[in-house]
């Protein structure tokens, strides 16, 4: 009776009440990172066919690929903000107006500067008078030149060299001082200190005095830049980043730096070289090329197409290109290079000289990653019986790129290559010299980065005194340095191999 009695449930229906007030279970932690996981290799395979695509060097897509495959988050976002080598719009515009500027500028200076009498003796019928009188070699290597820096090569200028940062400054300072028109400086590093503020308050005194003064720096170089220029702004100055650090609308462009070191005061007197701004590279080893004459105004092109294309002001007007006469004797030709051009200009240009080297080729350089052709060309030089040198830092500020460099040193010593490694401390030299008749100097590192990524300039040197200076100073570093012997170097330990191994793998991503 009881049982007959108690009240009937209903089953199904309590039942769904019952399921609708339970809470929803939550996903497992290792279920959130299983799907983390396969959506970071779903993203990965993904950018594989972007790296194909870009049809560069085998070794550089494998690495790539590699990295996306065995890390793929991590790889994934490498690739987003370091393989992407996309010349975006900004850079196409700049493609245009560079083309513009050259064109302006190339007709000012046919109209400008007439040919002397022993260069119209002497020109070759379609070729400039200094590469009429070079010798076989060199003529081709200048040839080279001006066809990659799409302007013509002339002498009458005068050059010399400055060795270390403190010299730099100093003569700099000067120059500014005694400047009356403008003055135009671009560098990769302007970082906050004692020598920042020295260089800063020769540009305030210019600007107070009615001088322009316009200064370029690389945002991702000269990180942090903070207020370090407001006093220079507030009196008069003009100052602006190259390629703005921003993660997320300028992502590609992180990868793309603009690495090059340029002064021109009052368009008549340029610098051109290695050095930055900065109390950390005062003790280090590095050279500028300070010079008069014509190829002034190939370096203040450069400028002037870095300042529209981070500004959108033009400055191509009489001001900043005066008429230069000739000052001395010196062949100098400015070569830059970067991803907005389809050509790699400074590295056809160490190939070719590389190449046309008969007695020696001399080389200093702080990062030492080359491809396949500057390995080679170094390799056939040395097996030709050219006696060619290398001097690098013995300690680097870069670790990962002297290990990258270090796994190209037995195949070069096996070929008869002399490797130096400079001691007393960080060699930042960027310096060619062939047969003790031509010379670079410049921004540019022997490097796969410098080649193709970075905008880069050197200057090509045919002068007698400076290149005798650079063969000095290179003679000087050689004796501060510990050479390297081929059999020590094999007998090398089993970790320092492993080292530049992973260097290697990575070296098409430096």
């Amino acid at each position: 009776m009881l049982r007959a009695c108690a009240p009937r449930r209903p089953v199904g229906r309590a039942r769904i009440a019952t399921d609708a007030k339970d809470p929803v279970p939550p996903l497992e932690p290792s279920s959130l990172l299983s799907g983390f996981v396969t959506l970071s290799e779903l993203v990965a395979l993904g950018l594989i066919p972007s790296v194909l695509s870009r049809r560069k060097e085998p070794s550089a897509t494998f690495a790539w690929i590699l990295v996306l495959v065995t890390f793929p988050m991590l790889g994934a976002l490498l690739y987003w903000y370091l393989g992407r080598n996309r010349v975006r719009r900004p850079v196409r515009e700049r493609i245009a107006v560079s083309s513009s500027f050259r064109e302006r500028l190339g007709a000012r200076f046919a109209a400008r500067r007439a040919a002397t009498p022993v260069e119209r003796e002497e020109r070759a019928p379609e070729e400039p008078a200094p590469i009429a009188r070079s010798e076989d070699g060199l003529r081709g290597v200048m040839r080279l030149a001006s066809k990659v820096a799409k302007t013509s090569l002339g002498g009458g200028n005068r050059a010399r060299l400055v060795v270390g940062a403190t010299p730099t400054y100093d003569a700099l300072i000067a120059d500014v001082d005694a400047a009356t028109l403008h003055v135009h400086l671009e560098f990769y590093a302007f970082r906050r200190g004692a020598a920042a503020t020295r260089v800063l308050e020769a540009l305030e005194r210019a600007a107070r005095r009615g001088v322009r003064v316009r200064l370029l720096y690389d945002a991702f170089g000269s990180f942090p830049a903070g207020r370090t220029f407001d006093p220079l702004v507030r009196a008069g100055g003009e100052v602006a980043p190259f390629f703005p650090l921003d993660p997320i609308r300028r992502a590609a462009t992180i990868n793309l730096r603009n690495h090059r070191k340029i002064v021109v005061v009052d368009g008549a007197i340029g610098f051109c070289g290695g050095i930055n701004v900065g109390d950390e590279f005062v003790p280090w080893r590095d050279v500028m090329l300070r010079f008069e004459g014509p190829a002034v105004a190939q370096l203040q092109t450069v400028f002037v197409e870095d300042w529209f294309f981070a500004t959108r002001r033009d400055l191509d007007h009489e001001r900043c290109f005066p008429v230069l006469d000739d000052v001395g004797d010196a062949v100098l030709q400015c070569v830059q290079s970067g991803p907005d051009q389809t050509m790699e200009a400074i590295h056809h240009l160490y190939f070719a000289a590389i190449a046309s080297a008969r007695e020696r080729v001399w080389l200093s350089t702080p990062y030492f990653v080359p491809d396949r052709a500057m390995l080679v060309a170094l390799q056939t030089a040395a097996m030709r019986g050219v006696d060619v040198r290398l001097v690098v830092p013995a300690r680097s500020n870069h670790t990962l790129a002297s290990w990258a460099g270090a796994s190209f040193y037995d195949d070069l010593l096996e070929c008869g290559v002399r490797i130096y490694e400079y001691e007393p401390r960080m060699l930042h030299t960027k310096a060619l010299v062939v047969d003790g008749r031509f010379a670079t100097v410049g921004s540019a590192n022997l490097d796969v980065r410098s080649f193709r990524l970075n905008f880069e300039i050197v200057v090509l040197i045919q002068d007698l005194e400076v290149v005798l200076d650079l063969t000095v100073m290179h003679l000087a570093d050689q004796r501060a340095s510990r050479e390297l012997s081929h059999a020590a170097w094999r007998a090398r330990g089993y970790a320092a191999r492993v080292r530049e191994g992973v260097g290697r793998l990575l070296s098409p991503l430096l």
